[in-house]
């Protein structure tokens, strides 16, 4: 995989690029020092512009410890975009459930829930949802754990179809709803349930072989839920309703039910 900056390369003046990081639908992410010494990262906005840059300036000004901070939005001298945000050193989510094929422990996913939950509802809260929460977005710092990725964030309004023909998101992890261009933050619940399925049984609920089927199986299969202690498969359930007005109203009430859940269910292994 080609970048567009070698190590050492100065596109933003005060900024040097260490090494690249990852290369998605959006972008590239570089690691990067200020001349100042400041641990940085740096987003180059290749695609999708629009869309992105209306994302990252909705969340310019906010602050949150389960939040990755976004410092400024910056051209470069071939009026390139990119997006100065803050650097996370630690593992992501999706690393660490490739150390947990059969599902992590209990204590370690309500770390994960607990700091990513915390993290939505101050967006929430804030009338914006993220619209691509996934592992690959959802990071381990040593003070707890971070949310990347905003830059996909929205408004939650009825009216904006603005995206609608995009593709966005991620299909593992994509609501239902999203196939019509709704974008409230009941998607951000859908994500969180798929998330919780695949922490604690190792697996996503739907796969396939295509893109296409998958997203099939979103709008029409019903996840199977027996690989579950019987007391969690209701709180899944909610969490993975198709019709997002049926679904669990909040993370907060999402993570609320999952740890009353577990606690019913007494157990203190790692769930099979």
């Amino acid at each position: 995989m080609k970048f567009t900056f070698a190590p050492e390369a100065r596109p933003l003046d005060g900024y040097t690029i260490k090494r690249a990081v990852h290369r998605g639908g959006f972008g590239e992410v570089y690691y990067a020092l200020s001349d100042a010494g400041k641990e940085v990262a740096l987003k180059l906005l290749n695609n999708n512009l629009d869309i992105e840059l209306r994302g990252v300036r909705q969340c310019l000004n906010l602050k949150h410890a389960n939040l990755v901070t976004i410092f400024d939005i910056r051209q470069d001298a071939d009026d390139d975009h990119w997006v100065i945000m803050e650097f996370v050193s630690g593992r992501g989510l999706y690393e660490v459930l490739q150390d947990y094929p059969g599902g992590m422990p209990l204590d370690e996913v309500f770390f994960w829930l607990g700091g990513i939950a915390a993290g939505l509802s101050f967006l929430h809260d804030r009338g914006i949802v993220h619209r691509d929460l996934k592992p690959a977005n959802v990071f381990q710092d040593p003070g707890g754990v971070k949310i990347g990725d905003v830059g996909l964030s929205k408004y939650i309004s009825e009216s904006r179809r603005s995206a609608q023909t995009q593709s966005v998101g991620t299909v593992y992890y994509m609501a239902p709803e999203v196939a019509k261009g709704r974008y409230g933050r009941e998607v951000d619940v859908y994500a969180m349930g798929i998330m919780l399925y695949e922490m604690i049984t190792g697996k996503v609920p739907f796969d396939g072989q295509t893109t296409a089927e998958i997203l099939m199986k979103h709008l029409t299969a019903e996840p199977d839920l027996s690989c579950l202690p019987d007391e969690i498969r209701p709180v899944l359930s909610a969490a993975l309703e198709k019709d997002p007005d049926s679904r669990t109203s909040s993370i907060e009430e999402l993570e609320r039910q999952f740890r009353q859940s577990v606690a019913t269910a007494d157990t203190a292994a790692p769930v099979p």
